[in-house]
This record gives C-alpha cells, sequence and structure tokens, in this order.
C-alpha cells in the first residue's frame, strides 16, 4: 500500500443498515475500508465478510488504539454521534459524521472547535449533492434565470417507521428529534440555497399522540428570511402522496426540481407574443420532465439488466457526497457540508421547535427485570400489533403479564398498567427469553425474531428464535406454550373442502415466499421439539389481521405499490379470512386459560370476509379516496414474475425463480373453518358486518 492511499483508510463506526450504503460507495470510489467498530459482533462481522473488512474492533477507543485508519464515517444512531466522533478528532482522524451533526448546538460546538485544530470534519447532508438539486443549485448560482427572489419547497413525505407503529425508532423518542432525523433534509437545501436562516416564523399542525406522554408534530409551515434569499418551507411526514419539490423563484424564470422523481427543469420566457409564449415554454416544460424521466426509466433498466450500476437518485446523493469529504481530505479543503454547515441545518430545527413542539418532553418507558409471581403469562414480542391488544386483555382480567420486546420506548397504555412488567430481549437469546418466562406459567410467543434479507437469516431468525422459546420454556417448567403463527404457513390456493385447525403446513412449504416456509417450519420444529414432552403446546394461526394499530392496506389484500392502486393476487372476488384484532387477543386469552388445547393448532378467521374488492371499496368511502383495485390473473402475474426474475439472471443476480404454488396460496380462494376455535376457546369473534368495518378501520382515527 502506498503512503498515499495508507491516508486514506477508511473506519465504518456503525454496522447497521446505512453502513451498508456508505460500504457500498466507498467500495466504488476505491477507498479502502480497513476496519469496523460494532459492539454487536454479528452485525460487524457480517458487513467485515461482505466488504473484506481487515479489522474488527467492539468500540471506537479500541479501533483508535489499533491504529489502523486514519478516516473514520460515524454512523451510529444520532445520540451517540457526539461521542463518537469528540474520540476520533481527538486522535487526529478526519470524521464523516451522519446527519444531523449531533443532537444539541452545543455538541456541535465542542465537535466544530476541536476539528479547528487541523482535522477535517463532515457531514453528510446528501440531499445537497442529489442529481436533481446539484442542477438547480448550479442553475440559481450562474444565474441562468436572473437573480434569485424566493425559494419554495415542499416536503411531503411517507414514513414507513410511522405507518409500522415502530415507535421505539430514536426520532420518535422527543419530538425535537423528528425534525433532526427528517427536516434537517429540505432545509440543508434551504440553507445552501438561501445562507444561514436569521428569521424563522413557524406554524405547527395538532400534535399527534403516539404514547401517553409523547406526542409529535408531524407537519408545519415556516416562513423564513435567509441571509440572501427570503423562503417558505412546507414540511410533513406520514403523508400519502409524497411529494418533494423545489422552486426557485429568479427574476426572469423558476426553476423546479423534483427531488423524488429525480428531475429538474424550467419555466421561462419566450421572445414569442404571449398565447404562442405559452406554447413553447409549456412544450419545452413538457419535454424537459419528458427527458428525465426517460433517462431515469433507462438507467433502471441498464441497472437491472447489470448493464450499469446503482440507479436510485439516493445512492448518487450518498456516493457523491462521501466523494466530495474525501476529496475536501485529500486536497486539505474544507468540506462543502462542513461542521458549520451542519451545525446551521440544527440551529434552524431549533428554531422551528421552540415554536410549533409541545413544551413537556415524553417519558421514556424503560426495562423492568422483576421476577413475575408463578401463574402470570409471559408475552414474548408483545409489544406489537397483536400483542398490546393481548397484553391489555389479559391485564384487564386481573393477571399480572410479562412482556419481553426488542424496543420498550413510547409504549402506549397498556404497557403502563399494574401488573405489566416489561423486559429488553430477543428471542434469538436464551438469557433474555429465561429472564422473561421465569416464573410465569403460560408463554405466548408473538415474536418473530427479526426477520431477515434472505431465507437463511429469515431462518436464523424466525425458526431459531421460536427453539430457543420451546427450550428455555421447557427448562423452566412452563405448563402451556401458545406459538402464534399464521395462515400462511399453510397452503391457501384452490383445493377440495375446507381447512380446519388440524389442517397441516403447506407440504410444499420450500416453494413459497421465506416469511411462509418459516411460518410453517416452526410449527414443524415445535411439534418435533414438544409433542413427547409434558409441556402444552397449542398453535394458533390467524388471518388477515385488522384493527387499531396497524395500517388498513393489508398485504393480503393486494400488492400496494402504493396506497391508492392495489394489484390483486387474482380478480378479487373470493372472500378473504379477515379478523379484528380484539378478536384474536380473545382467543388467546382463552388459550391461555382453557385446559383443553394441548397439542391442538386452531386457524384464526372472523365472520365477516369481504373480498378484496368490497374491502377497498369500504375503505376508500372511509377515507374519501378514490382507491382503486387491479384484479389480476394468477398465471398472468406467474409470467410477470417470471419476466423479472429472468431480468435478474440476465444481469448475474442471483434470485430464486417465482412460484406458481405460492402465487396461487396468496390468492386466499381457500374455504376456513372455524367452528373447532369457536367450540374449543369459546371463541366468539365479531359478525356484524358494520361494526367489523368500524373496528377494521379504527386505525384512520389514530392519523
Amino acid at each position: 500500500m502506498t503512503d498515499t492511499n495508507r491516508l486514506r483508510r477508511v473506519c465504518l463506526v456503525g454496522a447497521g443498515s446505512i453502513s451498508w450504503v456508505h460500504a457500498e460507495a466507498l467500495k466504488g470510489l476505491g477507498l479502502a475500508i480497513n476496519a469496523v467498530v460494532d459492539h454487536n459482533l454479528t452485525a460487524r462481522a457480517k458487513l467485515a465478510a461482505a466488504y473484506q473488512i481487515p479489522n474488527s474492533y467492539s468500540s471506537v477507543a479500541e479501533a483508535i488504539s489499533s491504529n489502523s485508519f486514519e478516516r473514520a464515517h460515524v454512523l451510529v444512531p444520532p445520540d451517540g454521534h457526539s461521542a463518537a466522533a469528540l474520540s476520533l478528532l481527538r486522535a487526529g482522524k478526519a470524521v464523516f459524521v451522519e446527519k444531523p451533526l449531533a443532537t444539541t448546538l452545543e455538541e456541535c460546538d465542542e465537535l466544530i472547535n476541536t476539528a479547528s485544530t487541523g482535522v477535517s470534519l463532515g457531514v453528510n447532508q446528501n440531499f445537497i449533492y442529489h442529481p436533481a438539486f446539484v442542477k438547480l443549485r448550479h442553475a440559481a448560482t450562474h444565474e441562468a434565470l436572473g437573480r434569485i427572489r424566493f425559494v419554495n419547497i415542499i416536503y411531503h413525505a411517507p414514513l414507513r417507521q410511522l405507518d409500522s407503529r415502530q415507535f421505539g425508532h430514536w426520532m420518535f423518542r422527543e419530538p425535537r428529534n423528528l425534525l433532526l432525523e427528517q427536516a434537517v433534509h429540505p432545509l440543508s437545501q434551504l440553507i445552501l440555497l438561501c445562507g444561514d436562516v436569521e428569521v424563522i416564523a413557524a406554524l405547527g399542525e395538532e400534535p399527534t399522540r403516539i404514547a401517553p406522554e409523547t406526542s409529535l408534530v408531524l407537519s408545519f409551515t415556516a416562513s423564513l428570511r435567509g441571509r440572501n434569499t427570503p423562503a417558505s418551507l412546507r414540511f410533513a411526514v406520514g403523508e400519502e402522496f409524497p411529494l418533494w419539490q423545489i422552486e426557485v423563484l429568479c427574476e426572469d424564470g423558476v426553476l423546479f426540481a423534483d427531488i423524488l422523481a429525480n428531475r429538474f427543469w424550467t419555466t421561462r420566457r419566450t421572445r414569442w407574443m404571449q398565447p404562442v409564449d405559452d406554447f413553447v415554454s409549456g412544450g419545452a416544460t413538457a419535454f424537459a420532465i419528458a427527458r428525465d424521466s426517460g433517462r431515469n426509466i433507462i438507467r433502471y433498466g441498464m441497472s437491472a439488466l447489470k448493464l450499469g450500476g446503482r440507479s436510485d437518485s439516493f445512492f448518487f446523493s450518498m456516493r457523491d457526497s462521501i466523494a466530495s469529504f474525501h476529496r475536501a481530505c485529500d486536497n486539505d479543503e474544507v468540506p462543502l457540508s462542513n461542521g458549520r454547515f451542519g451545525r446551521a441545518t440544527i440551529q434552524a430545527c431549533e428554531r422551528i421547535g421552540t415554536q410549533i413542539l409541545p413544551k413537556k418532553g415524553p417519558a421514556i418507558h424503560s426495562a423492568s427485570h422483576s421476577r413475575p409471581e408463578a401463574g402470570d403469562v409471559a408475552v414474548l414480542g408483545g409489544t406489537g400489533f397483536i400483542g398490546t391488544a393481548l397484553v391489555s386483555r389479559l391485564s384487564a382480567a386481573g393477571l399480572k403479564v410479562s412482556v419481553m420486546a426488542r424496543n420498550l420506548a413510547n409504549l402506549p397504555a397498556p404497557f403502563t398498567a399494574p401488573g405489566v412488567v416489561l423486559h429488553h430481549g430477543d428471542i434469538r437469546n436464551a438469557a433474555d427469553v429465561a429472564t422473561a418466562i421465569a416464573g410465569a406459567r403460560v408463554v405466548v410467543n408473538l415474536a418473530h425474531g427479526g426477520g431477515g434479507s434472505d431465507w437463511n437469516d429469515i431462518r436464523d431468525a424466525m425458526v431459531g428464535g421460536a427453539e430457543t422459546v420451546a427450550a428455555e420454556s421447557l427448562k423452566a417448567g412452563v405448563a402451556k406454550l401458545i406459538h402464534i403463527s399464521s395462515i400462511a404457513a399453510l397452503y391457501l390456493g384452490p383445493k377440495q373442502g375446507p381447512i380446519v385447525g388440524a389442517t397441516p403446513p403447506d407440504p410444499r412449504a420450500t416453494e413459497r415466499a421465506d416469511y411462509a416456509r418459516a411460518k410453517a417450519l416452526c410449527e414443524d420444529v415445535l411439534h418435533r421439539l414438544l409433542d413427547d414432552k409434558q409441556i402444552e403446546l397449542c398453535i394458533l394461526r390467524p388471518g388477515l389481521v385488522v384493527g387499531r394499530g396497524t395500517s388498513p392496506f393489508h398485504s393480503g389484500v393486494g400488492l400496494f405499490n402504493n396506497n391508492q392502486h392495489c394489484i390483486g393476487w387474482n380478480e378479487g372476488r373470493n372472500p378473504l379470512p379477515f379478523v379484528l384484532v380484539e378478536d384474536v387477543a380473545q382467543a388467546v386469552a382463552q388459550a391461555c386459560l382453557l385446559q383443553q388445547v394441548r397439542g391442538r393448532s386452531y386457524n384464526l378467521v372472523g365472520d365477516v370476509r369481504p373480498s378484496a374488492r368490497e374491502y377497498l371499496l369500504e375503505l376508500g368511502k372511509v377515507l374519501h379516496r378514490p382507491l382503486k383495485f387491479h384484479g389480476k390473473s394468477v398465471h398472468g402475474l406467474y409470467l410477470n414474475e417470471l419476466a423479472k426474475w429472468s431480468v435478474k439472471r440476465i444481469g448475474g443476480r442471483r434470485a430464486k425463480p417465482p412460484s406458481l404454488h405460492d402465487l396461487l396460496s396468496r390468492g386466499l380462494s381457500a374455504e376456513f373453518d372455524c367452528r373447532d376455535a369457536k367450540a374449543d376457546l369459546d371463541w366468539v369473534p365479531v359478525a356484524d358486518v358494520a361494526k367489523f368495518y368500524a373496528k377494521a378501520f379504527e386505525a384512520i382515527s389514530d392519523r
């Protein structure tokens, strides 16, 4: 290795999902990733193996003492940015921090002052390197349409963690965190165009409560005056229709950038009189939009065929942001997105936050490790959609409930009830499971183990987790283990005769999608481990569960490329196996209390079973939206999937071939007979159609 290359050795501090994007970009730029740091051995080992990273450390201090790198990317959660970056800067390392730079202005100042001794400090505000924004900024800087008079940014974005109620995410722990996580994106662009923000007047909409003591402001409108130009910002997350558009009003026209669609265009005057000018300028705008749209689809196709690199603009922005920082280090220059720029975005967030955020901060529920008394129920993975309804029901019945989950922040009211004991843990960790189930007579396993990106990861998480729970339940002398499976474990395509609880898992499960395959394998493994033991095993398979706490856009209805258009798994006319979450909780609670369920399996499908078309029609009425269902032939879907698989294979990508057997099962055309569950569990699901829809769409009232 030459001395020049030696000075460019990089350490990734953090091995989470964003680190994989950084690693891919660094590899493409020809920079050596020489070390990775993460306290999670499995995570850092997986990243190191994928990118041939020779050195792996459990702490920043250990990495610094190794002297194995000169530059570091800090990719830990935001509340750890300052501590990690400060240690690295003091050690003389050039540091590139994921946004936000830090969580307070005081932390930013300490980092900036430490870096002022001659160490490079950058922050990954990658969207100032987005291709469409780069074109817009170049045109604005060079006054292509005259001087800038005003800037307007509309940032309306969906938020996956909000829709899936992953309220343990860092951005939901304090109301201001949402600004630091999301609002810094458009604010970084605005500051680069207008200069540091000097005045802000912001008006937030009504806060949304996500937990008893936590409310978030999901949208606001702000008027701003930058050092150079006035501006406005409309910010909203959790939106159905995504739009991120920047308008720069100049003296002789308007510059536009559509960030999500990666398009840039202008509106300007021509030499013609008004009617002709409208036609000519309108045609030029349409041509520019069509040109960029065409370029994007061509790049996508080339990427899919492996005839070109990645085509997504997000990766372009990440790559160019990373390249800019390292180029500045190479040339001993100050990065464009430096510490002071990162501080300016956080200061803008602070000024907005003082005007729109609730004054009282949230209370974060911490884990308790008190040992519950014998006779209680332990619910593993109990803070999710079904778990919340179950814990509420068990607690209301006067039972003490031990709940284990991987994240215990911002839990709803049922988890604050007397007799509910919380444990932080993972079902793949035997010690965590042993602690959570100690003293419990009944264990309910709702956890899926975290999933993964391929079959091996999913099998290890779901099946491995189920094995761990079974083994620890045996050791603890648990009387009953209730495993929550899914009807996905069964073959649900056309068949003779109804499906009952005794129907075995799909015998052709290897032909199914990874989730369904793992669910089927879990049932087989549990029967093999427990059928001849003293423990009482009961398997419950909920259908398409809907109700408060989850999105009504259920994947069992069809494929939602977006929430307005649903691509059906078939023509969408057969009854679907819906069930309300309260009805599932009732059945699970009954299984906890009753004695005659040893070795039994039950399907939990309600009595109201609308077709996909009927369900989407009712949902559209409630939302006042024009939702569309697009029925498809199963064989047509199969040919479409086969074509996509062929493109991947031609491009050299490994991919599992599509399965007609799996697509037939996804159509859910099988008939269910749940009389066994009703009789044995004394189960009475909702049968009134109006009540079903009211409960099914109750989640809409939470938005």
